[in-house]
């Protein structure tokens, strides 16, 4: 079985952590089969790739000839980009956001350019991208940006709230391809990336140019929306420079009158415990340190995607003309607007501020109570202050509750349903399904504040779960589903070898707040060779296998189906074979992949098929 490196590809990342480098003759990278063949390695398995696009065509059935067309249409700059099919998803807001599906075969391209554009933009050995963007980029996340909120913005005193309007849609193509120009002198493949831009829309069955934006659902838009603004980061990076002031902030004169008053009492003996109290009570309500210190400033930034917050230690007037400036710069350099009505300036103890799901505030401490700390084993405890202005993420337990009615879990005041579109399944898909929704949740808000919000959550689900194994079942009541299968819903599998599996409701058994428990964060220790992108690295591709049936070597292509696990029982035939070996994809000669469609190997042997694919 052939096999294919992409060294050269490590080579340009390797030489891109100096972020001053400018790559040429970069489109002769396109002429390479191995680069499509990672390129497929990568996408064969998303979501959405057995959608049609507009020509009606899907993964399935790929194969090397396609490739050598696309490399063929390259060398003589014919390939061309069809348009993407227009839909539609509903957003938070009840507005819907528009999605591009391009043909599933054009993204063998659209990810060709967007390993190259990270290789140089986003390299494990030193990206060029700030360490304030968080969104669509390796070793980076949601929980990150979060995090990085939890640690570093305590005491801020003003959170703006970044509202880019309609970005993806109003991206400026010329001032794009001269951004990427500042690293790229390569005018064929900047011609592609413009092909890309300019394949235009589809909906429903009307065509229309894109000549502003990147569609949303390509593959290669998350990417150039990052080079996009990354310029917006720089100027930010600027703003921080210039207003940031002072070491620390003064001391609070008040504060330290009650310090000095106690200190004296204490030293002279004339003190008596109930004054001590009440000078103790009278100093919990203050901080340390001065609130408005004009010698004092930091400001704080986070992005993901084109979602932004700025966190302002200084006055609401350092806040207001931070978000004009960048309002001011956004529309003269990028042509974008910003949306004033939405790009609110929330005083962080008093309001909160909604970035990537959570709700932020710097109201305070958790607690006015005094702790008790011991700062090395074995010492002594002493007491301590918790700092003011302490970070708080919450969970909007109250939206969560109607996201879960708009998808039929329950009813719009918490009652939980029957998801009756579940009620055709097995017992342990329909199990399985709602442990993916209630992990899904518990996961993302593991650092919330108010975790404890979240039983109400873990109740619906759990309830509605039980509902739906009584309707499946034609229950008279969801006591008698508990009855059968328990509190946590505990179902029984056996497979052909007879082994038993158990799957079971993932309840918790504990809502107790750990705020510092963020999940899937890339470890901060790991060098940049392990965090390489392994791009040269040698590996294999299953397109370039012999036929998982007959073992035929010549014209071999590639059978997909969609994600077995959401098929319920309407997976059967060759498709129940393919789930029994977990492949959503097997290699068939063009005979066999016809058979296969046919319904004429149904019933080949599990055994025989497993071990063609090994």
């Amino acid at each position: 079985m052939a096999e294919f490196d992409l060294s050269r590809l490590e080579s340009i990342a390797r030489i891109n952590a100096n972020p001053n480098w400018v790559n040429r003759d970069l489109y002769r990278l396109l002429f390479k089969n191995e680069l499509y063949l990672a390129a497929y390695e990568r996408i064969k398995s998303k979501p959405g790739n057995m959608t049609k696009g507009v020509d009606g065509e899907t993964l399935d059935g790929m194969n090397m000839s396609y490739v050598e067309s696309i490399i063929a249409a390259m060398r003589d700059e014919s390939f061309n980009f069809g348009p993407a099919r227009r839909t539609y998803i509903p957003k938070k807001n009840g507005k819907m956001r528009p999605l591009g599906i391009a043909n599933p075969r054009e993204k063998l391209v659209q990810e060709a350019i967007r390993m190259i554009l990270e290789a140089i933009y986003d390299s494990p050995f030193g990206a060029s991208f700030s360490k304030q963007s968080y969104g669509f980029r390796p070793k980076r996340g949601t929980h990150n940006a979060l995090q990085e909120i939890r640690t570093r913005w305590t005491g801020v005193r003003w959170i703006v709230e970044g509202d880019i309007t309609s970005f993806f849609d109003n991206i400026d193509h010329d001032r794009l391809i001269e951004l990427l120009r500042k690293r790229i002198k390569d005018e064929r493949f900047l011609n592609l990336i413009r092909k890309a831009l300019n394949a235009g829309i589809l909906d429903q069955g009307n065509f229309s140019m894109t000549p502003n934006g990147t569609p949303q659902g390509s593959v290669v838009s998350p990417i150039l929306a990052n080079v996009y603004l990354h310029e917006l980061d720089a100027k930010v990076a600027e703003i921080v420079a210039r207003e940031t002031k002072g070491k620390g902030a003064k001391p609070n004169p008040e504060y330290r009158a009650l310090v000095n008053k106690l200190y004296a009492g204490r030293k002279k003996g004339t003190i008596t415990a109930d004054e001590v109290n009440a000078i103790q009570k009278a100093m919990r309500k203050l901080s340390p340190l001065a609130q408005d210190d004009p010698n004092f400033i930091r400001v704080h930034y986070v992005r993901y995607a084109d979602d932004w917050v700025v966190g302002v230690l200084g006055p609401r007037e350092l806040a207001g003309r931070i978000r004009s400036e960048i309002a001011e710069w956004l529309s003269r350099e990028l042509k974008l607007s910003l949306n004033l009505e939405k790009t609110h300036i929330r005083h962080a103890a008093t309001e909160e501020a909604v970035f990537l799901g959570a709700r932020l505030s710097c109201a305070g401490r958790r607690s006015n109570n005094l702790v008790k700390h011991a700062p090395t084993p074995g010492s002594k405890t002493a007491k301590r202050r918790l700092p003011a202005g302490v970070v708080h993420l919450k969970a909007p337990a109250n939206d969560i509750v109607a996201k879960l009615h708009q998808n039929g879990f329950c009813t719009k005041e918490g009652q939980p349903l029957s998801k009756r579109a579940w009620a055709v399944l097995d017992d342990d898909q329909i199990v399985s399904r709602f442990n993916a929704v209630l992990d899904g949740i518990l996961n993302y808000y593991s650092f919330a504040d108010n975790f404890s919000r979240l039983q109400r959550v873990q109740y619906i689900l759990q309830f509605s779960a039980a509902k739906t194994l009584s309707h499946r079942h034609r229950m008279k009541s969801i006591r008698r589903a508990f009855a059968k299968y328990g509190s946590t819903l505990s179902v029984r599998v056996r497979n052909k070898a007879g082994e038993e599996r158990v799957v079971s409701m993932r309840l918790r058994n504990s809502f107790a707040a750990t705020p510092h428990r963020f999940v899937g964060l890339a470890d901060p220790m790991l060098g940049a060779e392990a965090r390489a992108l392994k791009f040269g690295i040698r590996t294999r591709s299953s397109l370039l296998k012999d036929c998982a049936i007959c073992g035929a070597t010549d014209g071999v292509e590639m059978h997909h189906v969609r994600h077995i696990r959401k098929m319920g029982q309407k997976v059967k035939g060759f498709t129940r074979v393919m789930a029994a070996i977990n492949r959503k994809q097997v290699p068939a000669c063009k005979k066999c992949h016809s058979d296969i469609h046919a319904g004429r190997y149904d019933g080949i042997s599990l055994q025989e098929l497993a071990l063609r694919m090994a």
